[in-house]
């Protein structure tokens, strides 16, 4: 099988996680995959990466108006005509879009050439917008609800199967939009082999810091860990040997940092490339999740918290719906009620602090869930299977194989 990725970024890229685990998973499986991308550092228009052939937007390359006629969008023509070139050079069986603003071309030129396409719908849309600032004229444009709305509507009307991250955004749907074997649930999940990573790392010494940990990229306009940022003052006036360390960006925070005085208490890692993920997670104590809780946020489920659960970390987070039910679920970490003070934030992490074998507790029983259920080789299994009837054209019942794992064979590994 072929299948190409239609992503709206220069790839590879740091933060095409999801995309790139899904290429080598199908690459591992014996199939044949093609990354179809932008290309706005005007690099070479192929590229072999062993795990994918990659194909950049070639048209009017040597053009003045190549910055603005190559960046995608749902009204981009010469994106669709460049995705159907591509289709047809390579042979192609089904297509998917990663995102939103490319999700249109692609329909268009799976549909005009009869080749099967998937939405992977990563993200609620409709709700994100509201979040992002509109600091430019055409913000108000690119960033409106209702057309943000009507587009991702379109899109999931229109393609042959959509994938969400989380049942909850499933239920966001509208009826007319959840037709039976028409949208699925793949979820952000990490492999087996993450755990196993995980599992491997050096115990830190008993007598360092205890480190709350929070792993992201951070979108403009979307809160992310101020609320423990706010709590920390209140933490370190009782306890100095507490520390917040944050990877993925941050240096927005250094305001709110200063202004709180707690300096000496948050240190900013950077960005961390994912195949280092495992080994940097092991700094920490208690894994943080600290969204506000709104309509996107009750509709998605950060990948940090499969993360954070594979590592073996107890999870501290925000009163998110789908986090939520997964925490309660599986025991392995504890939500912020909602309408709390700062105080009790810090009381509430000093007691995490102060029981250790609790903490222990939650991140086993986090590992062992990952180990049974919320694994990338569960979710791939289900996205595999979903591709598979679509080239075959074999109706969809909607219900996934359970990937199987032996727990024995991951702990004898050496």
């Amino acid at each position: 099988m072929k299948v190409g990725i239609a992503v709206d970024v220069d790839y590879p890229h740091v933060g095409e996680v999801r995309p790139t685990k899904l290429a080598r998973s199908l690459q591992r499986a014996g199939h044949q995959v093609v990354f179809i991308c932008r290309n706005s550092r005007q690099r070479p228009l192929t590229e072999d990466l062993g795990y994918a052939r990659v194909y950049r937007f070639g048209y009017f390359l040597k053009s003045k108006m190549f910055p603005w006629l190559s960046p995608p969008s749902p009204l981009n023509l010469l994106w669709a005509l460049w995705i159907a070139k591509i289709v047809r050079k390579e042979g192609l069986d089904v297509i998917i879009s990663s995102n939103l603003r490319i999700a249109l071309p692609t329909i268009v030129a799976a549909k005009c050439l009869g080749k099967p396409v998937v939405l992977d719908l990563q993200e609620n849309n409709r709700e994100a917008v509201k979040l992002y600032p509109k600091t430019r004229f055409h913000h108000y444009v690119i960033r409106n609800s209702q057309l943000v709305g009507l587009l991702e509507d379109l899109c999931i009307k229109l393609a042959d199967h959509t994938w969400v991250v989380v049942e909850e955004r499933l239920e966001s749907l509208s009826r007319r939009l959840r037709k039976p074997g028409k949208v699925s649930v793949v979820c952000h999940t990490p492999s087996l082999e993450e755990l196993q990573a995980s599992q491997e790392q050096r115990a830190r010494p008993e007598n360092d810091n205890f480190t709350l940990i929070y792993l992201g990229l951070f979108a403009p306009g979307v809160g992310s860990v101020e609320p423990i940022l706010e709590a920390l003052p209140y933490v370190s006036k009782r306890d100095k040997k507490v520390r917040f360390l944050i990877g993925g960006g941050g240096n927005h925070l250094l305001p709110l940092v200063e202004r709180l005085g707690i300096q000496d208490h948050v240190i900013l890692g950077g960005l961390i490339q994912p195949e280092k993920v495992p080994a940097w997670l092991q700094q920490g104590d208690l894994g943080i999740i600290a969204y506000p809780v709104n309509r996107f946020t009750n509709t998605t489920v950060s990948n940090k918290l499969f993360h954070y659960m594979a590592a073996g970390l107890p999870v501290f987070s925000t009163d998110m719906a789908p986090t939520r039910r997964i925490l309660e679920e599986v025991g392995c970490g504890i939500t912020i009620p909602a309408g709390i003070r700062n105080q009790e934030i810090a009381e509430i992490i000093l007691r995490l602090k102060n029981s250790p074998e609790e903490r222990a507790e939650m991140g086993q029983r986090g590992r062992q869930a990952v180990l049974e259920k919320y694994n990338w080789e569960f979710d791939f299994d289900r996205a595999l299977r979903c591709l598979e009837k679509l080239v075959s054209k074999e109706p969809d019942d909607g219900v996934p194989r359970q990937a199987i794992v032996s727990a024995q064979s991951l702990d004898a590994k050496p």
